[in-house]
């Protein structure tokens, strides 16, 4: 055996026999009268405490990464500006040379790969590479490389809920918790706001909003923060020097614009980003491809200097930026958005979380200095459109807009402005969405030819078809039925919803249980003269077998039914049985039982 495998084995010989002891204590839980909600609340608190440290650290790493950096361009006094390009280039150098060589040159471990790892691999996130691309992202960002800092920590926190679970062998559904909290733990702790944690993580990575899931979740947000609290303080990320609010409820018209606008340039910057790697994927040789975007992302930092230096937290300083020229604003917001791609592009490593706020902040703030120059009749605050204008960009650029509002909430405290962030952020969204379907998460997800949605894998729906799930023998009701005759046939069954035919057995529409609901009352005086015919529905949705299960959960979804009829291709008027959300679930989980297992 060689002597470096010999500490590896005796590490794994170590951590089995942990792990064995703790299975051993996880399974006597029980006995004592801990269900599993009190356990998932001991793991999150486990899981939030371990978060909060590894973000102080992360920090750490940037600021020590910064200062080398920064030293380093002090020494080069002969090359003048050029310094800060050589020193650009050489830490994105470094970063990458980190990905390749410890992560494989992987362009995952990023916020949609952990909902792709929820979706389809069990919950399964690998430690070793996540820990080495967040190390990477610490060298980009001390370097001057403009990516963000919190799309890492959440990875990384996620990656540790799934460790933690997989230690203690955890069910699907234990796992997958854990790893949403491990999440909303990064997000919690690295912005300092432990509402948005939990929303971001219920939105991005599970994919719904789960009850079961949002107790251990929000502990695991709420210790993460304390932890970070304790060491960097209780003060808002963003410092504003005074509360700002509206003038008038007509400036609500302005903000509504300024939704617009940040929606139509996070689609700008969605595209960008995954643009980007493909027009640096034109040159063969990797190292060619950093060292050009190194001087892409150098000769920005130059033009703006500290301004745009790593994660521009100075010019996120909103009092700066109410003494800003507009055009220099709006000039900054973009030169963030080429160099967060160009960097991201490069290294394979940074989030998108931070630039993102960055551009809304700039953007924001460089239209209402436009605005308050062009329309002396309001009373326009350029720092209060650059909070806003965060809200708006996030939305848009992630699809997240419960989370860009709660983000900038609780980052700047101000709640006067509640109500245009509430605006913008829901008219980014939208925007968003109308013109580019995908977020700048789902985009990467997309070009691999995946599509998860609500916590789905709507691609794996999309190959199943109704004719493998519907039940072709379902409770029918005849269109001369009364209602105390309706009441009786249906009083064993368990379908909510039942299927209406006449005397030749040819579908005439659906009766639910609020249809009935409504004559029950009156079942005596009404049973002679009202009919399932005349309760039944005509307008309904209905599959076909050649259908996908996809079409059929977007067309249950479309009327909130339960159930909807499946009916010939050529005939519709031909009953071939019904299909429930039940069903669609279950073969959805089956096959997905099936592909994860062939992953594995």
């Amino acid at each position: 055996m060689p002597l470096t495998s010999r500490p590896l084995a005796w590490l794994r010989a170590v951590e089995a026999r942990i792990s064995q002891r703790g299975q051993a204590l996880i399974r006597r839980i029980p006995a004592l009268g801990i269900d599993e909600s009190t356990l998932l609340i001991g793991f999150a608190v486990a899981i939030g405490a371990t978060v909060g440290v590894a973000v102080i650290l992360f920090y750490g790493l940037i600021n020590f990464s910064q200062s080398l950096a920064l030293s380093a361009a002090g020494r080069l006094t002969g090359m003048g500006s050029l310094s800060i390009a050589v020193v650009v280039i050489a830490g994105l150098m470094l970063a990458r040379a980190i990905v390749r060589y410890g992560a494989n040159d992987s362009d995952g471990e990023n916020i949609p790969d952990v909902a792709r790892a929820v979706v389809k691999r069990g919950s399964i996130i690998h430690s070793l590479p996540v820990a080495v691309k967040t190390a990477g992202a610490a060298v980009a960002i001390g370097a001057g490389g403009s990516v963000g800092a919190e799309g890492p920590v959440a990875v990384a926190g996620a990656a540790l809920g799934s460790r933690t679970g997989r230690f203690f062998r955890s069910s699907a559904q234990r796992l997958k918790i854990l790893v949403a909290c491990g999440a909303a733990a990064g997000i919690s702790a690295a912005f300092n706001a432990p509402i948005a944690g939990v929303f971001f993580s219920l939105e991005k990575v599970l994919g719904t909003f789960a009850v079961n899931a949002f107790p251990p979740i929000l502990v695991a947000s709420v210790i993460a923060a304390a932890v970070s609290r304790a060491v960097f303080g209780n003060s808002p990320v963003i410092e504003i020097p005074e509360q700002y609010g509206i003038g008038s409820p007509t400036e609500l018209i302005l903000y509504a614009v300024l939704g617009i606008i940040t929606g139509l340039v996070a689609v700008v910057f969605t595209r960008w980003t995954h643009a980007t790697p493909q027009l640096l994927g034109r040159m063969r040789n990797p190292w060619a491809q950093v060292a050009v975007a190194g001087l892409v992302v150098g000769a920005l930092n130059i033009v703006f200097r500290a301004d745009l230096w790593g994660r521009g937290h100075e010019t996120l300083n909103i009092g700066i930026i109410g003494t800003r020229p507009a055009y220099f604003l709006v000039a900054l917001a973009f030169a963030k958005l080429v160099a967060a791609a160009t960097t991201l592009a490069a290294t394979r490593t940074g989030g998108v979380f931070t630039p993102a706020l960055f551009i809304g902040a700039t953007l924001g703030g460089g239209l209402g200095a436009a605005a308050a120059g062009l329309l002396p009749g309001f009373t326009i605050r350029p720092e209060a459109f650059a909070v806003v204008g965060m809200t708006g960009l996030v939305a848009g650029a992630t699809h997240a807009p419960l989370t860009a509002i709660m983000i900038v909430f609780e980052m700047t405290n101000d709640y006067d402005l509640i109500l245009p962030l509430m605006l913008t952020g829901a008219i980014a969204y939208i925007t968003a969405r109308r013109v580019h379907p995908h977020s700048i998460y789902s985009e990467w997800l997309v070009r691999k030819g995946e599509h998860f949605a609500h916590g789905q894998d709507t691609a794996l729906l999309e190959r199943l078809y109704v004719r493998r799930a519907y039940d072709a023998n379902p409770h029918v009701v005849g269109e001369t039925a009364t209602v105390p005759q309706i009441i009786a046939a249906i009083g064993s069954s368990t379908q909510t919803e039942f299927p209406v035919v006449d005397s030749e057995l040819r579908f005439v529409g659906m009766i639910t249980y609020n249809d009935l609901r409504k004559v029950i009352s009156d079942a005596e005086s009404l049973g002679p003269v009202v009919l399932a015919g005349d309760l039944a529905n005509p307008e309904v949705e209905r599959v076909t077998p050649r259908d996908s299960l996809r079409t059929a959960l977007q067309r249950l979804g479309a009327r909130g039914s339960h159930h909807i009829p499946v009916v010939d291709e050529a005939d519709e008027s031909k009953l071939l049985g019904l299909i429930s959300r039940e069903e669609i679930f279950a073969n959805y989980d089956r096959a997905l039982l099936t592909e994860t297992g062939k992953s594995l």
